[in-house]
């Protein structure tokens, strides 16, 4: 029988699948420099692997792509993921039917330089928020960087935005081996989620690295 959490996630995700054709062009259209502008210095400047989380149409993984980088790209919609798979035929991103906080298809022996968690936390009830950060700092490599956008504030009543408590996760990254080198609030950049009143945090952790 699944559990609440559970049940709540499944519709979250059945509310994602039947956004339809404009929502998807809408959200593919939005500006990734203007997304990432909090952290965009912290990207991997040299080809690196990375891990994008709740990929929805890939436009964050094609931009990264047409950077050289390899990506892959984790989402459970499949409405979704097959939109992203058209938009963006490219080479170098793989694409994956899996999701937060298990990411049961990802073996436990891959690495990444880079995991990207943009606006998908919010949608995990909080034990599942530091289960996810515990569960991504074992993906990445020493020195890797964990980048997340944190939103506050209701979501949509068929998208369930539950409550971040930033210090929390902050402690669950810590302990998990993971160092805070960047956080930042910022406005959305969406006007209705301006009018609104959501607010993103913007955070970025550093895996240590490995001593003798």
């Amino acid at each position: 029988m699944a559990s609440a959490t559970e049940t709540a996630t499944d519709e979250v995700l059945a509310g994602y699948a039947g956004l339809g054709a404009d929502w998807i062009e809408r959200s593919d259209g939005l500006s990734c420099d203007e997304i990432y502008a909090p952290v965009a210095d912290l990207l991997p400047a040299e080809p690196s692997r990375f891990l994008d989380l709740g990929a929805a149409t890939g436009r964050d993984a094609a931009w990264l792509a047409g950077r050289g980088h390899s990506i892959t790209a984790v989402e459970p919609v499949r409405e979704l993921r097959e939109a992203g798979q058209a938009l963006h035929p490219l080479a170098g991103i793989e694409w994956l039917d899996d999701r937060l906080p298990s990411l049961e298809r990802i073996g436990g022996e891959e690495k990444f330089d880079c995991v990207l968690a943009n606006g998908v936390l919010h949608h995990l009830a909080p034990d599942a928020q530091g289960a996810a950060v515990r569960r991504l700092a074992g993906l990445l490599r020493p020195g890797g960087l964990l980048i997340a956008s944190l939103r506050h504030g209701a979501g949509p009543s068929n998208r369930r935005a539950w409550p971040i408590d930033v210090a929390a996760l902050l402690a669950a990254a810590e302990e998990s081996g993971m160092d805070l080198i960047r956080r930042v609030d910022k406005g959305s950049i969406q006007p209705e989620n301006r009018d609104a009143g959501v607010i993103w945090t913007w955070i970025a952790l550093k895996r240590h690295q490995l001593t003798d």
